[in-house]
């Protein structure tokens, strides 16, 4: 079974001590593994992120909690034109360890429609007979501002980035090679998000990102398993707050992850796992703690 594996790889505080610390929920786009390459496909994905934060402060110490259930589905306007449209739920929760209160917000996420075109793919030329199989796709998309983003409009609303939304319309782009042998293979991937201004307060700051897994297939009639590991790295700019840099924003990270996508007919599932290997967010005062998530798809 030839598959093309396509990988691409923002919390209010006390009101009146509040900073610009966040975590990375609303930063970056996240695609993952995805289902067999030429199918049509929709689905349901839950993805769970925590971070610790203010990490230097007894008063100020949080953990946050990113829960996001998104639609998601694969469509072939063209035949080497696929279009990857997200359309995320958020359930976002942070809490201050000094008091045990709880902040919460849930709704409606920004949307992403993103597009790749097939450049090159030998998985389609019945002369190779080297066993040997490559596929190029380049491309880009957009993110919707449609979640909801108030920082600055009411004195309750003192932090960016706990927001459902990040407020702009941001523009991505994104280059992904596949090359498989035999039952092997192995997905890399560069992209990056150019952010516009939020409001007349803020704007985040760009981002850089790239992915590398390696795949294994292994196949019993019409099921059909892919276990799978690789690791992540994605580098954030400052964000700029009223004109100005804000310091304790951006930084890197680099994540180690498993999984396992398993197929039957038309329906897929899966599971990740990702561990932060190396880090350094908000000038060190923010910390990732090991992601999660499944998805189940059904190709038509």
């Amino acid at each position: 079974m030839k598959k093309i594996i396509c990988t691409l790889l923002i919390i209010s505080s006390l009101q009146t001590f509040a900073c610009d610390l966040c975590g990375c929920a609303n930063g970056s786009s996240f695609i993952g593994l995805l289902p067999r390459s030429g199918t049509q496909f929709v689905g349901i994905r839950y993805r769970l992120r925590d971070f610790d934060s203010h990490l230097n402060s007894i008063l100020l110490k949080t953990h946050e909690e990113y829960q996001t259930i998104e639609m998601w589905g694969r469509f072939y306007p063209v035949k080497k034109l696929q279009v990857l449209v997200f359309v995320p739920y958020n359930d976002n929760q942070q809490q201050l360890l000094a008091t045990g209160d709880v902040i919460r917000k849930k709704g409606l996420g920004d949307i992403v429609v993103l597009g790749h075109y097939n450049v090159w793919n030998t998985f389609l030329d019945s002369t190779n007979k080297s066993g040997i199989y490559q596929n190029l796709m380049i491309g880009g998309g957009i993110k919707l501002p449609t979640g909801k983003f108030e920082y600055g409009y009411t004195d309750a609303e003192v932090n960016p980035n706990f927001q459902l939304g990040t407020g702009s319309t941001d523009f991505l782009i994104s280059a992904i090679h596949t090359i498989k042998y035999k039952s092997f293979g192995l997905n890399s991937e560069v992209g990056g998000r150019i952010a516009t201004k939020s409001n007349q307060y803020y704007r985040f700051g760009n981002r850089i990102n790239g992915s590398l897994t390696a795949f294994y297939t292994k196949s019993w009639g019409d099921f059909s398993i892919m276990p799978n590991v690789g690791a992540t790295i994605d580098y954030g700019f400052k964000d700029h707050k009223e004109g100005a840099l804000s310091s304790q924003t951006g930084g890197f990270s680099l994540l180690g992850g498993i999984g396992i996508q398993a197929y039957y007919r038309k329906i897929s599932t899966g599971f990740t796992f990702q561990e932060p290997i190396a880090q350094n967010l908000a000038e060190g005062d923010l910390k990732i703690l090991p992601q999660y998530a499944v998805h189940l798809t059904i190709g038509f």
